[in-house]
């Protein structure tokens, strides 16, 4: 019985914490694993695609853009394009560099046969934030460094 009483807090807290971890880590689907960060100096918290899986499949088959949107998060700058093959819903993407300032921003529309446009800023970033093609925010910078450079520290 002692043995049952002492496992059980081990077991209460395998139950709570596992489903949380596993999508952080992510399995190749989408993940509700958010930051809180500020855009424009105002706080927002997007989702995350930390891993390879998870930038492969970004928004894709998504009705809808969650609200603060999707920010790509990579461990190193990176000048790789975007596609919005088997994406329903028309979006903004600004990619900004490892310090947060915004590199370039572009209009992205659905796509669902090949070939799909690439999008492509043209120059070296670290982040990629999608929106909704609808949201006003200028999006010029993205913060705060420390929490960028720990995102980076996490990404795959």
């Amino acid at each position: 019985m002692r043995a049952i009483r002492a496992a059980l807090p081990l077991a209460l807290a395998v139950t709570v914490l596992a489903p949380a971890a596993m999508a952080f880590a992510g399995s190749g689907g989408s993940t509700s694993v958010t930051a809180a960060l500020r855009l424009d100096g105002v706080p927002f918290s997007p989702e995350l695609a930390l891993t390879v899986d998870q930038r492969a499949l970004g928004l894709m088959n998504r009705p809808r853009a969650p609200r603060d949107g999707m920010l790509f998060v990579f461990p190193r700058d990176t000048k790789g394009a975007f596609w919005m093959k088997n994406t329903r819903i028309p979006l903004r993407i600004v990619f900004f560099a490892a310090d947060g300032k915004r590199v370039r921003q572009l209009t992205m529309t659905p796509c669902t046969a090949d070939p799909c446009p690439l999008y492509s800023p043209g120059r070296w970033y670290r982040f990629a934030l999608e929106l909704r093609s609808s949201d006003r925010r200028p999006a010029a910078r993205i913060g705060p460094l420390r929490e960028l450079r720990r995102l980076s520290r996490l990404a795959e």
